[in-house]
C-alpha cells in the first residue's frame, strides 16, 4: 500500500535469534516477484529496491541465515543472457530484511514481454484473480493466455530446479521448496518431474495468498483439473483460513475423485498424502508500532476520520462503501461537519479499461458526494488517488477514528492488522471489516459490515463513530494483543512446523464436536477455573436462577440456589452480580443475599456492594414520556389478563394470562404504543419491554460492573462465566463474541453460546439444573476435602 521507498530510509528491522534460527532444511523460496526489484541509474548500472511487504519480512531472514535460495521476476525485462551473479549487492546502508541476500542466493526468472505479458495480465490478472474472488463474471478465458501460464510456470519450475542443485551440490536434509500464490499453481508439478529426473530430493509447499474459491466457481475454469493436480505435487498446500481449505478440500474430491478427510483436512493424491493447512498471515507488529510513534501527525483537524487503504480494484467495495457514507449523511446529519472520509486508492493496472471505469466511477461518485454535502469549511470526502509512504501511512493509521476495511471479497487484507498495531493513542479507534475478507474471520472485536448491504453499512459506521471509549479500548485492546501474539514471524514458524513431519498435529485447525454433556461442562468447567483466578458470575434472574413464572412476584429463588450462591458470595475468591430486567430494588428483593452486586432494568441501575449506586442517565423528555406511555397502555392493551408492570425507567407489557386468539392483535397495538412514544419495542417470553433509546444494555453494563470491581485490566485477572437465557442476555454475549471466543485462554464466558448444546439441552430440563451448574464452580474456587452436598 506504500510508494516505492528509498532503502536507506526503510526503518530497521529487529529479528530475534529464534526467528532466525536455521531450518535443518534450506529454504528455496519461490515466488512471481524477487524480494527486491532490479532498476537501472541514470548511467545505465543495476541497482536493487527493496520490497515492502509481511512475505519479505518474515522470509527473507530465513533464507539469509540458512543459506537458502529466492526464485523470482527481477521487476524488469533483462537481456536474454543475463548471468544472475550480475545482480547487484545491496546497498551497504541498506537496513531492509533482504540486506543480508547474497546475490549468489537470488536465481532470477527472465521472460519475454509478450510472454509476461499474457501470463501475467492475461491468466493471473484476467483470469485467476476475479475467478478466485467469485466474481466469474469479469474473468476472461483465453486459451493463449493459459498456455502462457504453463509456459511461465515451466520456465519457474527450471530456474527452482537450478536452486535446488544449488542447496544440495554439498549435501544436507531435502530443501523446502515453498511456492507462493496464484501466479504459480503449476510450478509444483514440473519441479516434482524434473527433480525425480534428476534425483533430487526435497520438500514441496504452496501457499496461496488469495481466497480459494467454491467448486461452483472454480469448475467453470476450463483448466480447473490441472490447477488441482499442479497445487496437489506438493506435499502441504496452506491457505489464509479454514474456509478456503474446505474450499479446496471439496474441489478435489469433487473434480478429480480423490480420497479426502475433511476433518483432518488431508487429500490422498498420487499415492500421497497431502496436508491441507490454515495459516493466517500476520503483519511485523512491532515495525508498525515503531513507524505509529514516530511518524508526524498530518491530520490536523478535530473532526473524526474515517480511513480506507486500498488498491484500486474492483475486489474492494470502493463504490458500495462511498455510497455507505453518503447514506450515513443523510440518516444521521449530526456527522455532517464533524467526520470526514479520507480514502486512499492506490493506483494498480492503470491501462486496464476495467480498471479505468473504475477510477472514473469514483471520481464521480466523490464529486458529487462533496458537491452535495459540502460547506465553505468542510467537505465530507477526502480522496487521495496515488502512493503515500509507510510513515505517512502509520501516521493516517494512527490518527483514524474508523478504518473501513470492507472489500466484496480478499484473501486476508493486512490493512486492518497495520490499522490495529498503529492504534497506540488513547482512546483507540474501531475497527470495521467485511466477513468476505480473510481478516473478517479472524479479528472477532472488530465491528462486521457486509459491504453489499449498503444501509446497514452505513449503520455500523455510525455505531463505530458513536461507541463509548470503554468498548473502543477494551476491543481495540484484543485486536492489538492477537496481531502482536500472531505477528509474521509467528506464520513463518507456523509454517515450518507444518512441515516437521507427516504426523504434525495440527493445532490450528479445528475439528468437529459431539454433543456437550453435562459431565463434559463440569469436567471443562475445572480446567476453565484452575486454582489461581478469581472468578466473576454474571446471573440473570428469570428464567436462570429462578423459573419463569405466572406473575413475576410469583418467580421465587429456590432454596438450593440461594444455599449455594449465598456459600459462594463468602468466599474473597468469587464476585457475583445478578443481572436482570427488573428494578434494581425488586431483584434485590428477590435474591436476598447482601455482598454483591444487582444491576437492575438491564442495567440501568446499578447497586454495588457498598450501597454506592449507579444510575444511567436519561434524556430528560422519557421521564414525562413514561408516564404518558404507561397511561396509553393502561387504556388501549390492559384487558383480558395483559397488564404493565411499572419499573420506573422501563415499562414491561406482560401477556401470559391473555388467551392465544387475542394476543396477536394486542401485540401489534403494544409495540405500536412503545414505538410512537419514542421507546425501543424489545420481545421478551410472554412480555413486551419498552426501553428508552439509550446506548446501554446487559453488555455495556457487565462491562461496567467489572471495570468498577476490578480495574481496567479486568479481562486480564479473572475468569468470567455469564449465564442467562432470553434475548437481552445476547447483549451480553454480543461482547462475549467480539472479545473472547477461545475459552482456554480468555476472560468471558458464556454457557449460553460456547457451550451451544449442551444449553439447548438444558433449556428443556427445569430451572432447578442451575444449582448443578453452579456446584462445580464452588469445588474449583474453593475445593472441600469431602464431596460437595448443598448447606
Amino acid at each position: 500500500m506504500t510508494k516505492e521507498s528509498d532503502p536507506k530510509h526503510e526503518p530497521e528491522i529487529t529479528v530475534t535469534a529464534a526467528e532466525q534460527s536455521a531450518p535443518k532444511s534450506k529454504l528455496i523460496v519461490v515466488s512471481n516477484r524477487l524480494p527486491f526489484v532490479l532498476k537501472k541509474d541514470i548511467s545505465g548500472k543495476l541497482y536493487r529496491q527493496a520490497s515492502a511487504g509481511g512475505l519479505v519480512t518474515a522470509v527473507a531472514p530465513v533464507v539469509i541465515k540458512g543459506k537458502g535460495q529466492w526464485v523470482g521476476w527481477p521487476g524488469m525485462h533483462l537481456p536474454k543472457d543475463f548471468d544472475d551473479l550480475q545482480i547487484p549487492e545491496s546497498d551497504p546502508n541498506d537496513q531492509t530484511p533482504t540486506a543480508g541476500l547474497k546475490s549468489e542466493q537470488v536465481v532470477t526468472v527472465n521472460m519475454s514481454p509478450d510472454l509476461f505479458e499474457d501470463y501475467y495480465n492475461g491468466c493471473c490478472n484476467g483470469t485467476h484473480w476475479p475467478l478466485f474472488h467469485s466474481m466469474p463474471g469479469r474473468a476472461i478465458f483465453s486459451t493463449d493466455h493459459w498456455r502462457a501460464y504453463v509456459a511461465a510456470n515451466i520456465m519457474f519450475a527450471d530456474k527452482t530446479i537450478e536452486a535446488i542443485e544449488r542447496c544440495t551440490k554439498n549435501g544436507g536434509p531435502p530443501p523446502i521448496v515453498w511456492i507462493h500464490d496464484y501466479h504459480l499453481m503449476l510450478c509444483a508439478n514440473y519441479v516434482r518431474e524434473k527433480a525425480e529426473e534428476k534425483n533430487l530430493n526435497i520438500q514441496l509447499a504452496f501457499f496461496l495468498h488469495i481466497p480459494f474459491p467454491p467448486w461452483d466457481i472454480f469448475r467453470l475454469f476450463p483448466w480447473a483439473d490441472e490447477i488441482l493436480q499442479g497445487m496437489l505435487a506438493c506435499d502441504m498446500v496452506g491457505f489464509h483460513i479454514r474456509d478456503y481449505c474446505i474450499n479446496f478440500v471439496d474441489c478435489c474430491q469433487r473434480s478429480l475423485g480423490c480420497r479426502v478427510d475433511r476433518k483432518n483436512l488431508l487429500v490422498e493424491h498420487g499415492g500421497r498424502s497431502v496436508r491441507v493447512r490454515p495459516l493466517p498471515i500476520g503483519i511485523p507488529f512491532d515495525r508498525f508500532v515503531e513507524l505509529a510513534k514516530s511518524a508526524k501527525r498530518i491530520i490536523k483537524t478535530k473532526q473524526k476520520i474515517i480511513l480506507g487503504v486500498d488498491r484500486l480494484d474492483y475486489t474492494k467495495g470502493l463504490v458500495n462503501r462511498l455510497k455507505a457514507f453518503e447514506i450515513l449523511l443523510e440518516k444521521h446529519p449530526e456527522h455532517r461537519g464533524t467526520v470526514s472520509f479520507l480514502q486512499i486508492s492506490v493506483p494498480s493496472r492503470t491501462d486496464v479499461a476495467e480498471y479505468q471505469q473504475l477510477k472514473e466511477e469514483m471520481d464521480q461518485l466523490v464529486g458529487r458526494i462533496n458537491g452535495r454535502f459540502s460547506t465553505a469549511v468542510w467537505a465530507p470526502i477526502r480522496y487521495i488517488y496515488g502512493c503515500v509512504s509507510q510513515s505517512e501511512l502509520a501516521a493516517y493509521y494512527r490518527d483514524a477514528a474508523v478504518a473501513l476495511v470492507t472489500p466484496l471479497r480478499d484473501g486476508m487484507n493486512l490493512v486492518a492488522k497495520e490499522f490495529v498495531a498503529c492504534q497506540i493513542n488513547e482512546p483507540p479507534g474501531v475497527l470495521i471489516v467485511s466477513p468476505f475478507a480473510g481478516a473478517g474471520e479472524t479479528m472477532h472485536e472488530a465491528l462486521v459490515c457486509n459491504p453489499y448491504e449498503i444501509s446497514e453499512a452505513a449503520e455500523v459506521i455510525h455505531r463505530a463513530l458513536t461507541m463509548p471509549e470503554d468498548e473502543r479500548s477494551l476491543r481495540m485492546s484484543r485486536l492489538r494483543r492477537r496481531e502482536m501474539e500472531n505477528d509474521v514471524n509467528y506464520w513463518m514458524r507456523s509454517f515450518m512446523k507444518a512441515m516437521g513431519s507427516d504426523i504434525e498435529q495440527d493445532e490450528i485447525g479445528t475439528t468437529s464436536l459431539q454433543p456437550v454433556t453435562i459431565d463434559d461442562f463440569d469436567d471443562y468447567l475445572l480446567n476453565y477455573i484452575g486454582y489461581s483466578h478469581k472468578l466473576a458470575l454474571l446471573l440473570d434472574y428469570d428464567g436462570t436462577l429462578a423459573p419463569i413464572a405466572p406473575h413475576p412476584d410469583l418467580a421465587t429463588l429456590p432454596q438450593e440456589t440461594k444455599n449455594v450462591l449465598h456459600r459462594l458470595s463468602n468466599l474473597n475468591e468469587v464476585y457475583i452480580a445478578v443481572i436482570s430486567g427488573r428494578s434494581v430494588e425488586n431483584v434485590k428483593n428477590m435474591v436476598g443475599i447482601e455482598g454483591i452486586t444487582y444491576a437492575g432494568n438491564h442495567g440501568l441501575e446499578i447497586l454495588h456492594p457498598d450501597g454506592s449506586k449507579f444510575v444511567h442517565p436519561m434524556p430528560v423528555e422519557y421521564e414525562e414520556k413514561v408516564s404518558k406511555l404507561l397511561r396509553a397502555l393502561q387504556d388501549s392493551v390492559c384487558h383480558d389478563g395483559a397488564w404493565v408492570e411499572n419499573k420506573g425507567a422501563l415499562l414491561t407489557f406482560h401477556y401470559r394470562d391473555t388467551p392465544n386468539e387475542m394476543r396477536p392483535q394486542m401485540i401489534d397495538k403494544a409495540k405500536f404504543l412503545i414505538e410512537h412514544f419514542g421507546f425501543t419495542a424489545s420481545e421478551s417470553l410472554c412480555a413486551i419491554e419498552a426501553k428508552p433509546p439509550v446506548p446501554w444494555n446487559k453488555g455495556r453494563a457487565s462491562i461496567y460492573i467489572l471495570r468498577t470491581a476490578f480495574g481496567v485490566d479486568w479481562s486480564e485477572r479473572i475468569k468470567i462465566i455469564y449465564v442467562g437465557d432470553d434475548v437481552t442476555d445476547e447483549d451480553a454475549m454480543m461482547f462475549k463474541e467480539h472479545h473472547f471466543l477461545n475459552i482456554s485462554k480468555n476472560a468471558f464466558y458464556t454457557l449460553y453460546s460456547l457451550v451451544s448444546r449442551l444449553y439447548e439441552a438444558w433449556q428443556r430440563r427445569s430451572e432447578s439444573q442451575v444449582p448443578i451448574l453452579l456446584k462445580p464452580q464452588l469445588n474449583a474456587v474453593c475445593p472441600p476435602p469431602i464431596p460437595f452436598s448443598p448447606c
